[in-house]
């Protein structure tokens, strides 16, 4: 009886799938927070970045993992994991009471009952502002893991890496000096979002143009420094 062949994907393959996920996340993120759009469509975008980022994530450690394991690359898929499926949690809950809040609002037939359900809109929305924090945590330690990472690879160094650290770094700490604001950028400091974003998007950059200079008999490799 024949043996049944197991096809592995091969690192150039994750390195793809990597790309093709983060660009779109990429893409739905900064729509939905910098274009102004129909209510459904800016929501449907701003839902559709955590699956996105959980597949490009995935797809991240996979290709790195093929130039060498490491703690360090295991506890960043660990709280990158973490980070997408808060932010997801976070997105469709504030969609759902965003939605509700609006339409009470519609319905209310004066104003002591528009005051009443702003009340009530702002004790609900805490809930998901507390999801938003657990998302700050996670992407933070997530993202310094991954710059990490990448210090600590010839290929990249520090010039990937060195920023990405400083911006999770930063980032975190604006935010839990924030707290409880949901945001640094909401408590009057600088917002860090914008610099995570061009971080991650210099990465995939990087990725795409690693994409492109590939060779086909390039070696997995082990040209990984990171401890394990």
């Amino acid at each position: 009886m024949e043996a049944t062949r197991t096809h592995i994907p091969s690192p150039r393959a994750w390195l793809l799938t990597a790309i093709m996920c983060g660009i779109p996340a990429t893409i739905c993120y900064g729509l939905s927070i910098g274009v102004p759009l129909p209510f459904k469509l800016d929501y449907l975008l701003f839902f559709a970045f955590g699956p996105f980022f959980l597949a490009s994530v995935y797809a991240i450690y996979r290709y790195l993992r093929s130039k060498g394991e490491g703690i360090d690359l295991d506890m960043m898929l660990l709280f990158l994991i973490a980070a997408g499926i808060s932010f997801t949690l976070m997105a469709t809950m504030q969609g759902f009471i965003r939605g509700a809040y609006r339409d009470a609002m519609a319905a209310a037939l004066d104003d002591e009952a528009r005051e009443q359900v702003r009340i009530v809109f702002r004790h609900v929305d805490s809930t998901q502002q507390g999801l938003d924090m657990a998302f700050d945590l996670f992407i933070s330690t997530g993202t310094f893991l991954l710059g990490l990472v990448l210090f600590r690879r010839r290929d990249y160094g520090p010039w990937y890496g060195l920023p990405g650290m400083i911006v999770a770094a930063g980032g975190l700490t604006l935010n839990l000096i924030a707290f409880p604001e949901v945001n640094a950028g909401s408590a009057g400091m600088i917002d860090p979002a914008p610099f995570f974003a061009v971080w991650f998007s210099v990465l995939a950059l990087r990725f795409v143009w690693d994409l492109l200079a590939w060779k086909e008999d390039e070696p997995a490799n082990s040209d990984s420094l990171s401890v394990g």
